[in-house]
């Protein structure tokens, strides 16, 4: 019985042995294979990666096309920290015009919206993007309340400076009106350009 153990014991080895080797043997000729694989996915997401941030700069930013209607009136401009600016804006698009607001916050050396000089008779098209986070109405973006020196209530009136050659337009006081916000612009750009009457157009 021994005898036989003994002869069983080496067979086994042997065959484990083999089994080692030949799972050795599959996995060196899987590496090359693997490596490669690992290579190609890896350029792949290289070249999709190239691809999105070319496509994302030949992308313009968004813009809007339309006229100045009027600007709200608020502190004047500073050095000192980020100076905030609100207009009415008269919005061009296939669809027809509509009067949305526009808000420019920024700091005294970035390019920005001009705060005089508004004329209606003239058509921009401004560097911004939509902000529904900042929609609200006419009246409430304009009301302001007057105190005297002494702290107590004078009155409340609507702040607003309308542009020049401003025609009597009925303007939509309780209407909450669509935000556009300026967007940051590269230095030595322009966030405000005069529109060609064939861009105002469309």
């Amino acid at each position: 019985m021994s005898f036989l153990l003994q002869l069983i014991d080496p067979m086994s080895n042997r065959r484990e042995l083999a089994g080692m080797r030949e799972t050795t043997m599959a996995n060196k000729s899987l590496t090359p294979w693997m490596v490669t694989v690992s290579t190609l996915l890896l350029i792949l997401c290289a070249i999709t990666a190239i691809d999105s941030g070319a496509s994302s700069r030949k992308q313009p930013p968004p813009s809007l096309t339309g006229r100045f209607v009027a600007q709200v009136d608020g502190p004047p401009i500073t050095g000192f920290g980020l100076n905030q600016q609100t207009y009415i804006f008269q919005q061009f698009s296939p669809f027809g015009t509509q009067f949305v607001t526009v808000s420019d916050t920024f700091l005294i050396y970035q390019p920005h919206l001009p705060s005089i000089g508004l004329d209606y008779s003239k058509s921009y098209k401004l560097t911004a993007a939509r902000n529904e986070k900042c929609d609200d109405t006419l009246e409430n973006i304009s009301r302001r309340f007057v105190f005297d020196s002494h702290g107590r209530f004078v009155e409340m009136k609507y702040a607003l400076t309308y542009a020049k050659n401003y025609p009597s337009l009925t303007l939509p006081w309780q209407s909450p009106l669509p935000c556009y916000v300026v967007s940051p612009v590269r230095p030595g750009a322009a966030v405000i350009t005069e529109a060609t009457p064939e861009t105002a157009a469309q």
